[in-house]
């Protein structure tokens, strides 16, 4: 088995590296960085998804070209975050769809392999709408993608961890609410009689309402938060054949799906951000 894992370098990627690795396959990683990464048969440097040529940078990879593609995990994603959903703008959807969407889809097209694999999270929770802002439409582009076209692509969703770019929306929810009394008033008045300081308040009022919203999904086992090791176990049920469009991993509690799940109306509402034009 041969795997191309785009964005390695993070804790999903690492994730993902460890449990392609358990299966013996072949990584081919890329990162933005000049180091090799360990544990992969080959680095792709210096790959920044902010460059529009990168996908061009990575299908040049002399290795990556000497063999069929089997897998391809995509990582990376971004978008505007730290504000409601409600504050979400059509003009905003595009940029996050040209680096976190668009590129797997090309690479997909190109290297046609069994299944490309990228990861989202549970956005329609209330309390991730609340910061997840324009990132949502993203996540829900791909999860649409994954559910309409279950043998090509898949998409795993990954509850809350302790990452960079989880501390960066933690970081933005924070100077929103420092510099707006406006924003979001019954979290605010909810954190200030916590008496927490604002980043224990915001894991802990997410990892409950992870709990509460999926405990269906539980199997008879205690809630903890997502760590590295339950998305290794994830990218490993997707890479082993996996065939449900959706894996959800949530701590402990893994399941499948093959729909989407019911949109609220503050996304169903402004389902045209996303652009006709994103298909396979």
């Amino acid at each position: 088995m041969r795997v191309l894992i785009v964005g390695a370098g993070s804790v999903s990627g690492g994730a993902a590296i460890a449990a392609a690795r358990k299966l013996n396959a072949e990584i081919i990683a890329t990162t933005s960085r000049a180091e090799n990464l360990k544990d992969c048969a080959h680095t792709i440097h210096g790959i920044d998804l902010e460059n529009p040529s990168a996908v061009d940078l990575i299908l040049a990879d002399k290795t990556l070209r000497e063999g069929a593609v089997d897998y391809i995990i995509y990582v990376p994603a971004r978008g505007m975050v730290g504000i409601a959903i409600e504050e979400a703008e059509p003009g905003m959807i595009e940029p996050s769809l040209a680096y976190s969407v668009r590129p797997y889809l090309k690479l997909h097209s190109i290297l046609k392999p069994k299944r490309t694999i990228a990861l989202s999270g549970f956005i329609t929770m209330p309390e991730l709408m609340k910061i997840y802002g324009a990132m949502s439409f993203t996540k829900i582009a791909m999860e649409s993608l994954a559910v309409r076209n279950p043998s090509a692509l898949q998409v795993i969703r990954i509850g809350m961890f302790h990452s960079n770019s989880v501390r960066g929306i933690m970081i933005l929810a924070q100077r929103r609410f420092m510099r707006d009394p406006d924003y979001q008033p019954e979290w605010r008045a909810e954190w200030k009689a916590s008496g927490k300081r604002f980043p224990d308040f915001f894991y802990s009022k997410n990892y409950a309402a992870e709990e509460a919203t999926y405990r269906s999904h539980s199997n008879g086992q205690e809630f903890r938060p997502t760590e590295a090791s339950d998305i290794e176990n994830g990218f490993r049920m997707a890479l082993s054949g996996e065939k449900q469009p959706i894996i959800n991993v949530l701590g402990p509690w893994i399941w499948t799906e093959n729909t989407m799940p019911e949109l609220p109306e503050a996304i169903k509402s402004r389902l045209h951000f996303i652009p006709s034009d994103l298909k396979l």
